[in-house]
This record gives structure tokens, sequence and C-alpha cells, in this order.
């Protein structure tokens, strides 16, 4: 499948074999979405177009918990066709439109029927040269390309869209809670915003970047 999508940003080309970027197995994915959403910061969103890869280190991400998370979309088993992917096995892509505007990019955790997710929040480009290019979900769709057309695709079945671990030192965490989730309650305080501590393209104001 290649959904007609905007095409990335000439800026974020790169070569995942260069960085010797491995794949994440299946198995990672439909494990502890907490512990998914502090192990993607450092890996590495790719998206194949015109046969040449674009991609971006990632260094934020949030987790999102399913039918007892306020802050989910699908919160008490709310399941309408735009949520249903959030409904597929770990590895699978959940894209949404938000505000008439943007679109942000989430990677499905947990086996299917288990609707829980990590929302891709912010990424460097690979020369780490432009902060704000990949700053904010908005962003970082833009920047890549994504849109609602994917949503739904498997990062795992060979195609145009990837998720890399890096064979790197791991990035210094910190943790707060999630960013716009004010009417969720209890929920709004929950530590599920994980991000790199030394990246300039973290989201978010400053008084949220504390240690964990």
């Amino acid at each position: 499948m290649n959904p007609v999508s905007p095409p990335p940003d000439p800026r974020l080309r790169f070569e995942p074999d260069a960085l010797r970027l491995r794949e994440f197995p299946r198995a990672f994915y439909r494990g502890d979405t907490t512990e998914i959403a502090r192990a993607l910061v450092g890996a590495w969103f790719a998206r194949r177009f015109d046969s040449q890869w674009y991609g971006a280190r990632l260094v934020e991400t949030e987790a999102y918990l399913g039918i007892q998370d306020a802050a989910a979309h699908s919160y008490r088993g709310r399941r309408t066709p735009r949520v249903e992917p959030m409904y597929m096995d770990g590895g699978h892509l959940y894209v949404y439109f938000v505000y008439g505007m943007h679109h942000c990019a989430n990677i499905v955790s947990r086996v299917a029927g288990i609707a829980e997710a990590v929302l891709l929040r912010a990424a460097e480009d690979p020369a780490a040269a432009h902060p704000k290019l990949l700053s904010g979900p908005g962003r970082f769709c833009a920047a890549l390309g994504l849109t609602k057309a994917f949503s739904g695709e498997d990062l795992l079945d060979g195609g145009d869209l990837r998720l890399f671990r890096s064979g790197g030192s791991r990035p210094q965490i910190g943790v707060t809670p999630r960013i716009g989730v004010d009417y969720a309650g209890e929920a709004r305080d929950w530590p599920l915003r994980f991000f790199d501590r030394d990246s300039a393209a973290v989201s978010g104001p400053a008084r949220l970047r504390r240690k964990e």
C-alpha cells in the first residue's frame, strides 16, 4: 500500500544501513505501553519515498493506556472508524487529524483488541541542525508527510514506513505528565511523557523539561 501523501522534507534524507539501524521485533510492540514509550526515545522513524529513505530520531513520546485512560481515544472502549487502528496488533500506525489542521502519529502497542498507543511528539532531523522542524506532533507529521492515509499501516510488513532501534548510547530520559490533557481528570497527572533531556527538539514549555 502506498498512500498518496506529501513528500518528506528533503532535510530528512538518510541511510538506515549507514547507521546500522535494526527494526524492532513484533514482540517489542506487544509489551507494556509505558515501557515502549520510554524505549522509543532515541529510536528512528523512517519513510521511504521515491526509493529514498527519510527519517528522524525520536526525542519525545507519550503513552496512552486505553480503556482506563481518560486521555486516550479508546477510553471506556470507544470504537469508531477513526480509532479502529488502535485495536490492531502492536506495531501498526495510528494517525489522526486534530483541530482541523494537524496530523498526529501514534505507534499501536499491546496485542490486537487492547487499544493502547504511543504518541510521537517530537524528533530530530538526521543532522540535528533544525531543532524546530519536527518539534511537536503536528510538525513531526508535516515534515515526514504523514497523513490519515497511513493510519493502519503495519510497520513490520516490509513497506515504506519503519521504526528502527539505534545501537548507540541511550539518551538521558526525562519524565513528566503529558501535555494538553487537562480534561482527563486524574489521568492528566500520570507521568507518561518521556523525552531526551539533551535534545533541543523537545516540544512543550521549558518548565516541563525536568529530570526524572
